[in-house]
């Protein structure tokens, strides 16, 4: 569990519920994981937690990120799931958004703003509810 929860008095960006399970417990975990390092990251920026704090939690977020998508890739891979290249493409594409962002805060080109905080909210539950949900699809179905 995040240490920022125990504040008990900010609300969660993202609050896992069983809508977002896939039924696989690997992907399942790794996406409640995403969503603590999010809200980790979220805290960090409503607390006004000083910069190497805030650089420390982005960059954990950057690194679990890559380590979720390689593991869902392989398992797309294994499982022959026809939708895999265009899978990866979306992941590409959130990980160097998310990379870019990391860059642009460590140089001091990026203010931590709602929008930032928004845009990370929004590829995740996007991303498992659009993209991920599929691969779940093809596992059940096949």
């Amino acid at each position: 569990m995040a240490r920022w929860r125990r504040t008990g008095t900010i609300v969660a960006l993202l609050n896992w519920n069983d809508s977002y399970s896939l039924g696989n417990a690997q992907i399942d975990a790794d996406h409640r994981r995403l969503f603590d390092l999010i809200n980790d990251f979220h805290y960090a920026f409503i607390l006004n937690h000083d910069r190497s704090e805030i650089a420390r939690m982005l960059n954990a977020l950057v690194r679990y990120s890559q380590e979720h998508f390689e593991r869902e890739e392989h398992m797309m891979a294994e499982r022959g799931y026809p939708g895999l290249e265009k899978h990866q493409a979306e992941h590409v594409a959130l990980f160097e958004t998310v990379f870019d962002l990391q860059g642009k805060f460590e140089r001091r080109e990026l203010r931590m703003e709602k929008e930032t905080v928004d845009f990370l909210r929004r590829w995740l539950v996007d991303h498992i509810a659009d993209h991920d949900s599929k691969f779940a699809q093809f596992l059940v179905h096949g």
